[in-house]
C-alpha cells in the first residue's frame, strides 16, 4: 500500500517502538494518530516530532477500556474521517516464574496484550470496513513463536496475537490485509534499553505497511530477517 496521505494509528506510541514508528510514518507523508495511556508528556513529544513532517493528532487510549477506545475512535474520525492503517503496538511485560506472578500481573498482561488488542481492532475495524482497503499490523514477539522460562504469560498473549492475526486474515474482505510483526529484544523501557534499536523495528513496520516483503495476509514478519 502507498502510505503517503494515509491515516495511520499507532497504539502505545508515546515512547519506544511506537514513538519511532509514528515518527517514521510521518516522515513518509502519512497522517498520524499518536496515542498514549499514562505518558501524556511523552505523547506530546512524539506528536511534536510527527508534526514536523505531516498532520498528526494525539489521543488518550486505554486499550483495556472499551469506552476509551470508542472515545479515541470518535476523535480520530472527527479529524481524519477514517483510519487506513492500524498498528496494534501497545503492550506490557511482567517476567517471572508463573508461581511467583500475582493474579493481577497475569490478568494485566492478558488484558493489554491480547484482549485490548482484539477490542481495539474490532472497534476501529467497524469504521475501516467502510473503505475499499486497509491494513492491520499486530505486534507479537519472538516469544510468540517460541516460549521461554519466566515469560509464560507474556508468551501466551503473543502466541494469541499471532493466532488472532491469522484468523482475521481469513475473514476480512479481499481489500484488507493483516500482518503480525515479531520483534526480538528491543532497546526500550520494557527491556531496560537492551537489544535492537527501536528505529530498526520501526523501519520494518513501515515496510510491512508498504507491503515490501511480498507476504500473504495473516503472515509473520520476523524483524531479525530484515535488519
Amino acid at each position: 500500500m502507498k502510505i503517503d496521505d494515509r491515516v495511520v494509528m499507532v497504539t502505545g506510541s508515546s515512547f519506544g517502538i511506537g514513538s519511532e514508528t509514528a515518527k517514521l510514518f510521518s516522515e513518509k507523508g502519512s497522517n498520524v494518530v499518536v496515542t498514549y495511556n499514562r505518558g501524556e508528556e511523552e505523547g506530546k513529544e512524539t506528536l511534536k516530532r510527527c508534526k514536523k513532517n505531516s498532520e498528526a493528532i494525539l489521543t488518550q487510549l486505554d486499550v483495556t477500556d472499551k469506552s476509551s477506545i470508542r472515545e479515541s475512535r470518535k476523535k480520530v474520525l472527527e479529524r481524519f474521517e477514517t483510519v487506513d492503517i492500524l498498528i496494534n503496538n501497545a503492550g506490557i511485560l511482567t517476567s517471572g516464574e508463573l508461581v511467583d506472578l500475582s493474579h493481577r500481573e497475569i490478568e494485566d498482561q492478558i488484558d493489554v496484550n491480547l484482549t485490548g488488542l482484539i477490542n481495539t481492532t474490532k472497534i476501529f475495524l467497524e469504521s475501516m470496513l467502510k473503505n475499499d482497503e486497509g491494513i492491520i499490523i499486530n505486534i507479537s514477539s519472538g516469544l510468540g513463536k517460541s516460549g521461554s522460562a519466566r515469560y509464560s504469560v507474556y508468551s501466551a498473549t503473543k502466541f494469541g496475537v499471532r493466532g488472532f492475526t491469522q484468523s482475521l486474515a481469513k475473514e476480512l474482505p479481499s481489500g484488507f490485509r493483516t500482518y503480525v510483526v515479531n520483534p526480538g529484544m528491543t532497546a526500550t523501557r520494557m527491556t531496560d534499553y537492551s537489544g535492537t534499536d527501536p528505529e530498526k523495528v520501526a523501519e520494518v513496520l513501515v515496510r510491512t505497511a508498504e507491503e515490501d516483503f511480498g507476504k500473504r495476509s495473516g503472515a509473520d514478519v520476523n524483524v531479525r530477517d530484515y535488519i
